[in-house]
């Protein structure tokens, strides 16, 4: 039996331009990992990312969980929609979005296709 996701009714990413922020790198087997995991608990695949909306990447890379990455992706809403994937408001966190994809080989290819950056985290604590 899978898990009910909280969704945030009405809550959507409206700017393209908004960047959306992964912790780590995108590396297609921690990737496939985190979406086989939310597969297993969800019934979807699906990869969690944090929106800098309302607020700096600087801000967001000293809370948890972002502050555990030494190195934090940064990728634009347009980017992924562009790619075919959907964003969907999940949890309590009013920046806390899943990346959704139904297909996982083509998911995480398309992911890794997407265009993004690396960001150092300078505020990284183990």
């Amino acid at each position: 039996m899978t898990k009910q996701r909280h969704l945030r009714p009405g809550d959507r990413l409206e700017d393209d331009a908004t960047i959306v922020i992964r912790g780590g790198l995108l590396d297609p087997g921690g990737l496939r990992a985190d979406a086989q995991r939310h597969h297993a608990v969800y019934g979807s695949y699906g990869i969690s990312v944090f929106a800098a909306r309302d607020v700096a990447i600087d801000e967001l890379a000293q809370q948890v969980p972002l502050v555990r990455f030494e190195v934090l992706t940064l990728v634009r809403v347009g980017v992924l929609r562009a790619a075919g994937f959907g964003l969907e408001p999940t949890g309590r966190n009013p920046r806390h979005f899943t990346v959704v994809f139904d297909d996982l080989d083509a998911g995480i290819a398309a992911l890794l296709a997407c265009e993004h950056r690396s960001w150092t985290n300078p505020y990284h604590e183990d």
